[in-house]
């Protein structure tokens, strides 16, 4: 199998302090099929300056700015209509990859062809990159009731054509997670049981500032929660235990 083109899905706001490591941690991959994908929401502190002058000096770069703030959810959509690989992975503009992460996800997709989506073991980082937790993902199992989604996530194009694409009209920041577990629901994945990605923890981290999944008001349409709830005998509305019909 030749190596496939890969689009590196990067969103960006407001993350100019860390936004140059996030951009050469792709230029420097052993991978070298690659396109970068960066969808800027109207940043106000330099970024969108910032990543314009770094797509010219590198062609598989390409910077795109929204007309207007769209918020998280939509600016993701927005970023992924513009790749153009057949296999897609995120890398947020505040976190980095390692030199060998794309190439050792490639590896393992093409190891598994019947894969669609593909998930790594992650670490948080500190301002100044220093690791500073090691974050191990779940192997997967016919129970998405334990499925655990994470950076650094790849997945094919076709399996992102199968699913309802990303939910934005979540109020979370949820929409990656959302669209991973539509695909494990419909397609084999695999654990890539490799640290890969590198979190960075600053404080102002999004996901962190989302609503618990038992509190969140988008639960009934949020697909990680309807899945996850099925398979944990669940009602993803109350989030109460249904009731189990005794076998005779």
């Amino acid at each position: 199998m030749s190596d496939p083109l890969v689009s590196v899905l990067m969103i960006t706001y407001n993350n100019v302090q860390f936004l140059k490591q996030a951009i050469d941690s792709v230029v420097s991959q052993t991978y070298k099929n690659w396109e970068l994908v960066i969808n800027d929401d109207c940043s106000t502190d330099g970024a969108w300056e910032l990543a314009k002058a770094l797509a010219k000096k590198d062609k598989r770069i390409h910077a795109y700015q929204n007309a207007s703030n769209v918020g998280i959810q939509r600016n993701r959509r927005e970023a992924f209509l513009k790749t153009k690989g057949d296999w897609i992975c995120h890398l947020d503009g505040d976190d980095s990859l390692f030199k060998y992460s794309i190439e050792n996800m490639v590896e393992h997709m093409k190891a598994n062809p019947l894969a669609m989506l593909a998930q790594s073991d992650s670490c948080w980082v500190d301002p100044q990159n220093k690791i500073i937790q090691y974050l191990a993902n779940s192997y997967p199992d016919k129970n998405l009731a334990g499925f655990g989604w994470r950076h650094f996530g790849m997945f094919k194009r076709e399996a992102y054509n199968a699913t309802q694409g990303y939910n934005v009209e979540l109020t979370n920041a949820c929409e990656d997670g959302d669209l991973f577990m539509q695909i494990a629901e419909k397609f084999p994945f695999i654990r890539v049981p490799v640290v890969l990605y590198k979190h960075r923890w600053h404080g102002g981290n999004m996901s962190h500032k989302n609503e618990k999944c038992g509190d969140c008001q988008s639960r009934p349409i949020c697909n990680y929660i309807r899945v996850w709830a099925k398979h944990a005998n669940m009602d993803h509305i109350t989030m109460t235990l249904l009731e189990t019909k005794n076998e005779t």
